[in-house]
């Protein structure tokens, strides 16, 4: 009785429970660092993502191939990890930090936004919801490759025979072109991106006319162009696109929670720079 009543003893008791403790803790510790568990839920998804992929359903030989893959790769990635290798990886924490703003965004939840709002929206933002300025002509073109410094003097002459008295026909001048002669309502963009900005421009300053205009340069040459209609762009009513103005309006909301959530996590920490006071 003594002996249990002395300081030492209790120190030593003390420290060989913690030790006791701290053994049965590593090797639990331990034992689930080098236990893979494979469950049914990712077994579901092998098989449905095989399923998506082949259009069957897998044999057992085939999921026991996918499951001896998932275990490779969590067994590499583990060592990996143990050894440090996921420290100082660009690809890999911006792999993390992408899988983390997936999490805030999905643990976000969507406002509803009321008919005011979606009216505001809608008004303020109207360049979201306009349709397009679009351009019908026809046009004549002219290759410099083919034509040398006889391509301006050759599409004047012939802008003089189109709209002369004998009304020459269209179809027998000009060079072969890669593209059609005839475009119906095309977006001005559209117009430039197949035939230059300098093209779209001049010929969306043209009035349209029944007479042949030009010639206008292009990327490709001298064109000689006959501008048929002429449509502004215009904003789409509200009430003909309500759902499109919500689900914008619901896609900007989303965007502004996600960020203001991933700068609340960030002022969690204190940035030091290093040589930087």
């Amino acid at each position: 009785m003594k002996l249990l009543r002395d300081p030492l003893t209790h120190f030593v008791l003390a420290a060989t429970l913690i030790f006791v403790a701290y053994s049965v803790w590593q090797n639990r510790s331990d034992k689930a660092d080098s236990t893979i568990f494979v469950m049914t839920g990712e077994l579901e998804r092998l098989a449905a993502l095989y399923t998506s992929e082949a259009g069957a359903l897998p044999s057992e030989t085939d999921m026991a191939a996918m499951v001896s893959d998932l275990v490779r790769d969590e067994a590499l990635s583990r060592e990996a990890r143990r050894l440090g290798l996921d420290r100082d990886d660009t690809i890999i924490t911006r792999r993390l930090a992408q899988k983390m703003s997936f999490v805030v965004s999905d643990l976000a939840e969507d406002p509803e936004p009321t008919r005011d709002e979606l009216l505001d929206w809608h008004a303020t933002h109207t360049e979201r919801f306009t349709t397009p300025a679009t351009l019908t002509f026809s046009h004549i073109y002219f290759s410099p490759d083919l034509r040398g410094e006889n391509t301006d003097a050759d599409a004047t002459d012939a802008l003089a025979q189109l709209n002369g008295s004998s009304r020459t026909a269209p179809s027998g001048l000009g060079d072969p072109f890669m593209l059609q002669r005839q475009f119906g309502d095309v977006p001005i963009r559209e117009i430039a991106r197949q035939f230059g900005g300098e093209f779209a421009n001049e010929l969306s300053e043209l009035n349209v006319s029944d007479e042949w205009q030009g010639p206008l340069p292009s990327a490709f040459g001298l064109h000689l162009v006959k501008l048929e209609s002429s449509t502004p762009a215009s904003v789409i009513p509200f009430d003909d696109i309500v759902d499109q103005v919500r689900k914008d309006w619901l896609e900007n909301s989303r965007r502004i929670a996600n960020e203001q959530a991933i700068q609340d996590i960030i002022a969690r920490y204190t940035v030091e720079i290093e040589g930087v006071e």
